[in-house]
């Protein structure tokens, strides 16, 4: 009996609610499979996701092999704009795992996206790195830092950000990383306007109103903002920046009046661009930075090398 070819396309609405729910367990949160399904079913289908977030999946006939999530990303190293294929949350059913299915699809979407001229591939591993590095991925800088109510400074005014907001700290946190060559993405407002929509999506998820999502400093200075979600033991700075000195402890003392009002016990984040450098940082057990050349020619960090991933970035 021959055996249908094995192809890789988008999951339809169906197969998007099984893709779902299988990885419910996984990246679930704390959410019913009921509730996770119908959050990540919204997301999707948010105007933010746009043309950016896409769900594939590898198939025999109708049977789902493996299933991940891509995203259109754009970023630049070294001085040189990069469009990027971003990879997550790659997944296999159970019983056909061990048979190369994920293998095989990323290969073919990386084929793909290589074809339609993007120059690198980048995705966060919670697997550590060997797997990925037979598929030509290298790991490079992942490290965060902690930092609690009292390695913070004291004082300082800042307004909680809202809606209408979001171009005022995308302006920010572009400024903030001005003329740095490390590897970056864009903050050409797409990732940041994805992640708002997750956090109100999970907000939603779990009953609760807006969420709190960041704060915001404006002086004749100039401005200083930080974009946060709350974990279950912390506050996470997802990005942050100031666009003069003076204003980086106004900022950093805000974002302390907003752990102590959480009931969170630390800040946590990642060191890239202006965050670099001020906390001591350690090796992350997850979330393991890796990026891949998909053109020969492209110029890319070496493994280990510094990068300027933001916890925004994790997408």
């Amino acid at each position: 009996m021959l055996r249908s070819p094995v192809v890789l396309r988008h999951l339809t609405d169906r197969e998007r609610d099984d893709y779902f729910r299988g990885v419910q367990p996984i990246w679930g949160g704390g959410l019913s499979p009921e509730r996770f399904v119908a959050f990540q079913r919204r997301l999707a289908d948010s105007r933010e996701a746009g043309q950016r977030y896409h769900l594939f999946g590898l198939f025999e006939g109708d049977r789902l092999l493996s299933a991940m999530k891509t995203y259109d990303l754009r970023g630049s190293y070294a001085g040189a704009p990069l469009r990027l294929l971003g990879i997550g949350a790659v997944y296999t059913p159970p019983a056909l795992r061990r048979r190369g299915h994920a293998r095989r699809m990323l290969e073919l979407a990386i084929d793909d996206h290589r074809s339609r001229g993007y120059d690198a591939a980048i995705l966060f591993s919670d697997i550590g790195g060997e797997y990925y590095e037979r598929l030509g991925f290298r790991a490079i800088e992942s490290e965060e830092c902690t930092a609690g109510a009292d390695e913070l400074p004291r004082g300082g005014t800042a307004h909680p950000a809202g809606p209408g907001d979001e171009a005022s700290l995308v302006g920010v946190f572009a400024q903030a990383r001005t003329g740095n060559d490390e590897l970056a993405l864009a903050r050409d407002g797409w990732v940041l306007s994805f992640q708002l929509r997750r956090l109100r999506e999970l907000a939603r998820a779990r009953g609760m109103g807006e969420p709190e999502w960041g704060v915001h400093i404006a002086q004749p200075a100039g401005e200083a903002a930080a974009m946060v979600r709350l974990s279950r033991e912390a506050v996470d700075v997802l990005d942050a920046g100031w666009t003069h000195e003076s204003l980086r402890d106004p900022l950093l003392a805000a974002l302390r009046d907003f752990l102590l009002r959480s009931g969170r016990s630390r800040l946590r984040l990642w060191p890239a661009h202006q965050l670099r450098g001020l906390f001591p940082s350690h090796p992350r057990a997850t979330a393991l930075a890796m990026v891949a050349p998909l053109r020969l020619e492209v110029k890319l960090p070496g493994p280990g090398a510094p990068a300027g991933l933001a916890l925004l970035d994790h997408i």
